[in-house]
């Protein structure tokens, strides 16, 4: 600000006495100023970290050259955002198991399934970009829950976040087509953001409340706590003891 106002004087008062000022004089200031802005030990940093960050610095650097220096500003920011959507639309699905330990972790390829229900925990961001893949997981769920004549399904949400309008679609679309072949989705570790999106669109007007685990609304584990009302439900009988549950996800 001090600078901007020194010019602003320098420029209205002084402005007659500018001619007699060597270009020789200001190219080199100008050069000077310049270099000070580029910080080779950053940059050399940003080409070796990854191919994207490289791809981004060359395209911008080449943009300046041939376009100007806000153009290529304007230009980096786009390919950063084209480049940053596909990899924040990343939706993972990973199917959960508990073991003969009473270990909720990771199912490995040598883990027999679950008895009676099916166990996924979904991660990532709930925006449009992410809305094919959370179809594509939904898909999967019900497939497996119709061919192996499973009835209970719980999707762990402890791990995704902001959701929209297209990924609240697909939650709809997915609950009511699972009542409609008679499976029944457990929601365990949701957020608040999310419970507040399902209670502004009405969804516990067809959606019980009882299936619904928020996120620290247990003193144990939102997980725990439906699988052990799904064991409830499947074997009354036969639940697990509270103290024996735990999990490593």
């Amino acid at each position: 600000m001090l600078t901007a106002a020194f010019v602003a004087i320098a420029v209205l008062g002084l402005a007659p006495l500018a001619r007699y000022v060597p270009k020789a004089a200001l190219a080199a200031m100008l050069l000077l100023t310049a270099a000070r802005l580029i910080d080779l030990k950053r940059l050399a940093f940003t080409l070796r970290a990854t191919r994207m960050d490289a791809g981004v610095v060359i395209v911008t650097a080449f943009s300046a050259l041939a376009f100007g220096l806000d153009q290529a500003i304007l230009i980096g920011v786009a390919i950063s955002i084209l480049l940053f959507v596909p990899r924040a639309a990343k939706l993972k699905a990973i199917e959960l198991v508990v073991d003969d330990r009473e270990v909720v972790r990771e199912r490995q390829r040598s883990d027999p399934p679950n008895e009676g229900f099916l166990l996924y925990d979904l991660e990532g961001e709930l925006f449009f970009g992410a809305g094919a893949e959370l179809d594509r997981a939904f898909e999967q769920v019900l497939h497996r829950a119709r061919d192996e004549a499973i009835d209970h399904v719980m999707l762990r949400l402890k791990r995704v976040r902001h959701p929209d309008v297209v990924a609240l679609e697909h939650f709809e679309h997915f609950l009511k087509q699972a009542q409609g072949q008679n499976v029944t989705v457990w929601l365990a570790g949701i957020q608040p953001d999310l419970l507040d999106s399902f209670l502004r669109l009405n969804f516990f007007a067809w959606l019980p409340k009882n299936q619904v685990f928020v996120q620290g609304a247990d003193e144990d584990s939102a997980t725990l706590a439906a699988i052990r009302a799904i064991r409830g439900r499947l074997t009354p009988r036969a639940s697990a003891p509270r103290d024996r549950l735990y999990y490593l996800v």
